[in-house]
């Protein structure tokens, strides 16, 4: 439900989800990944956090699956929030506004 509201709401505003980024020479993935505001600065299984990169207060959260994501969090300008699920469910793919 939460994706399919984002999913409108991105459309609504001409916005993309943003691509997953190949894995880097080490064999990790870069951290860095937004949609909007929000930008996913650090990711792990069951936890990652979100920094607010604009200059006003937004609502974000984390794309983990198409059935299921963390609620959304108030994050102020140049703060960052951390959100955390079952770390059976993996990383993070992005970060998004809601």
């Amino acid at each position: 439900m939460a994706m399919a509201v984002a999913a409108g709401t991105l459309a609504a505003t001409g916005a993309a989800p943003a691509v997953a980024a190949a894995p880097g020479p080490s064999g990790t993935t870069p951290v860095v990944s937004s949609v909007g505001c929000a930008s996913l600065t650090s990711n792990a299984n069951g936890r990652a956090q979100v920094r607010n990169i604009c200059n006003h207060t937004i609502n974000a959260t984390v794309s983990i699956d198409w059935g299921w994501d963390p609620d959304c969090k108030s994050i102020r300008a140049g703060r960052s929030a951390t959100f955390t699920w079952d770390s059976t469910g993996g990383r993070a793919e992005y970060a998004y506004e809601c």
